[in-house]
């Protein structure tokens, strides 16, 4: 490895130690400031419906594309 290279990695690595010290600092500020406020209730969940089941064409239509991409993908037995 030349030195070129090395500097190179040097100067990666050091940026690299800078930002997890500066992203330590801001966890570390959002943490205490959490803290410090309070909590309040999380927001109301919305109704879970169950899943409505699909329209009678729609599932019809959607096994015809499979029965034909089954075909395309079968190979020919004439060949």
């Amino acid at each position: 490895m030349n030195q070129n290279q090395r500097d190179l990695r040097r100067a990666a690595a050091q940026a690299f130690m800078e930002s997890l010290d500066q992203l330590e600092t801001r966890l570390a500020a959002d943490a205490s400031a959490a803290q410090a406020s309070p909590q309040s209730p999380p927001p109301p969940r919305p109704s879970t419906r169950p899943p409505q089941a699909a329209p009678p064409s729609i599932v019809q239509e959607l096994a015809e594309a499979v029965a034909d991409i089954e075909h395309l993908m079968m190979p020919d037995e004439a060949e």
